[in-house]
């Protein structure tokens, strides 16, 4: 498949998804919120809207240039693992709760990118490679539960902690 072709495509399938969510969030107004900036769908409408704009600038350069060039794979092996990856954390998450799930989930996506990006690894390099992802994984699950259960009041799914 052609590039341009492969930007057409994927323009129009953006801007159906733009102008259906748009509609939606444009539907689901929110009325309590006394200020308009301060509505939930005020965010959703911009970003829709923005998005809309940009695939219409993708369909209309994609119309004009027609480069020949062959387009690259979209679905290769890391987009394949990371698919992958985070329907089992979507699939996992009520059942392990979003500690666990979000902990599996990051530290699998990042030991397989840093794995991949880095090649074979042996020994104490490997374990040096581990341990950082399982410390950044930590750090990060852990300020994001904050943020949301503590700070924001978010029940998150509690899973095997109940």
């Amino acid at each position: 498949m052609k590039k341009w072709i492969q930007d057409l495509v994927l323009g129009i399938v953006l801007l159906v998804f733009s102008v259906v969510s748009f509609v939606y969030a444009y539907i689901m107004q929110d009325a309590s919120a006394k200020y308009f900036l301060a509505r939930a769908d005020t965010y959703i409408l911009l970003w829709t809207g923005i998005l809309g704009i940009l695939s219409v600038a993708l369909i209309v350069r994609s119309l004009r240039k027609r480069p020949s060039e062959p387009a690259p794979k979209i679905v290769t092996k890391r987009v394949l693992v990371t698919v992958v990856i985070i329907a089992l954390y979507i699939a996992l998450l009520e059942t392990l709760g979003f500690v666990v799930s979000s902990v599996l989930m990051l530290l699998s996506l990042l030991l397989f990118f840093t794995l991949e990006a880095k090649g074979k690894l042996r020994g104490k390099e490997l374990l040096k490679q581990v341990l950082v992802c399982l410390l950044i994984t930590v750090i990060t699950v852990a300020a994001v539960y904050c943020l949301f259960s503590m700070a924001l009041g978010v029940r998150l799914p509690a899973g095997i902690f109940k």
